[in-house]
């Protein structure tokens, strides 16, 4: 006998443990279901069927534009730079189309939005890039819609092949960049974020359609009546019930010692702390935090998020549009492209004034170079070229004699010295006072 309890007691244990599911089990059981039915348990395609639609809440939609349109100003440079370190700016055909016109139907602000949005919604972006047949330069830019693709890999090289449109694209002939380092494109890393947010909003929406939540208080006069006992205020809940369901023309009576209090959840039906997590973890995802996005960023955040965030897609698309625009001579020539991502490093007025005077004060930029950063023609007669430097350090090799010259000057009352080596008065140069 009591082997037989000890059966029946192991099968229902069984049942209970089946039964015995978490809502957070059962969201992603629901989820797993999605897709394995319409999209044929391909986890790929729902990603990105998927990200069309959640690029509309308007968190999301915040978070990618913000950065985007960050990364659309940085300035971007073809240039020709030897093994000296010195550079000569290539303001040629593609010059042109990476900073005035891509294509005809995009300008350069808006091709570089619409790259960083791709890349940021869907982990992968490619660009076609389109070469004059008469020229043999660049000419266009275009960036391909988002579709499943696969890889092939030989010996020497590789080839990406679209699924929808069935095209096949040497590697060497498209421009490529992806969000996570996988030799398989990182297409499968990105469902984390749709199955959170999808989760998270499901469990907002059931919160929200509740129907058992309470909808209003019902309460005693208490000048009529006292205090009910729990079974008579059982059985006053199931005579309301009665009336309610008896309702005519939505009208339902209750009992004159009784009075009704609606609950207004217009403004509690969204769950703050649910959709704020939402938020952080669309924000963290996208490298981007709720400081930037409403410009309360004090300069050390924006300088982190210039170094962690923006500057590796930046390098990415140097070494991609080098690669793939310009020639291997040419490469070996030091032709290249360039993003500019210091400048928006220095980003407040104060920062800005603060580095032109260092940078003037030590030979770094002279007066006209800095004009032309905040938009200024430079200075007539050349005056702005010359580069200045102060006088508060001295090359170590004539410090002695810098000294003696300064305590010359003091022991002859006015009459000074020049030291050795310690550079000229010329205005045509060298190491004038500022």
């Amino acid at each position: 006998m009591g082997k037989l309890q000890e059966i029946f007691k192991n099968i229902f244990a069984r049942r209970q443990a089946k039964t015995d599911i978490t809502p957070q089990k059962a969201n992603a059981n629901e989820l797993r279901m999605i897709i394995r039915n319409r999209y044929g348990d391909n986890i790929d395609w729902f990603a990105s069927a998927y990200a069309s639609s959640i690029y509309q809440i308007p968190e999301v939609r915040t978070a990618i534009q913000s950065f985007a349109e960050i990364f659309a100003i940085i300035p971007k440079y073809f240039e020709r730079r030897d093994k000296d370190g010195n550079v000569t700016y290539l303001e040629g055909e593609e010059d042109r189309v990476i900073n005035v016109r891509p294509n005809p139907l995009q300008n350069a602000s808006q091709f570089w939005v619409n790259v960083i949005t791709s890349l940021m919604l869907y982990a992968n972006v490619f660009i076609e890039p389109r070469f004059s047949a008469r020229t043999g330069r660049l000419s266009q830019l275009y960036v391909r819609d988002p579709e499943y693709f696969d890889f092939t890999l030989y010996d020497d090289r590789a080839a990406v092949t679209f699924a929808a449109s069935g095209k096949t694209f040497p590697m060497e002939n498209i421009i490529y960049l992806n969000r996570f380092s996988a030799l398989g494109g990182g297409q499968k890393n990105n469902l984390g974020l749709y199955e959170t947010i999808i989760q998270a909003l499901a469990a907002q929406a059931i919160a929200v359609a509740d129907p058992n939540k309470v909808q209003a208080i019902m309460q005693a006069d208490p000048a009529a009546m006292g205090m009910l006992k729990e079974k008579d205020a059982e059985g006053t809940m199931k005579d309301l019930e009665v009336n309610f369901s008896k309702a005519v023309r939505g009208i339902a009576y209750v009992d004159a010692p009784w009075k009704i209090t609606p609950i207004n959840w217009t403004e509690n039906d969204v769950n703050r702390n649910l959709m704020q997590m939402v938020i952080n973890i669309v924000y963290n995802y996208f490298g981007i935090t709720d400081a930037i996005v409403n410009n309360k960023a004090t300069e050390i955040e924006y300088q982190l998020f210039v170094k962690n965030h923006v500057e590796p897609i930046a390098r990415q698309v140097e070494q991609e549009f080098t690669s793939k625009i310009f020639t291997k001579l040419e490469q070996a020539h030091g032709n290249r492209l360039e993003l500019d991502t210091f400048w928006l490093q220095v980003s407040t007025m104060a920062a800005k004034t603060q580095f032109y005077q260092m940078a003037i004060r030590n030979a770094i930029l002279n007066e006209d170079e800095v004009r032309e950063q905040i938009g200024y023609g430079p200075l007539p007669d050349g005056f702005g070229r010359i580069y200045r430097i102060s006088l508060d350090t001295v090359n170590i090799e004539n410090a002695d004699a810098y000294q003696v010259a300064k305590n010359g000057a003091s022991d002859t009352a006015g009459e000074s010295e020049k030291p050795t080596g310690g550079g000229t008065a010329s205005p045509e140069g060298g190491n004038n006072a500022t």
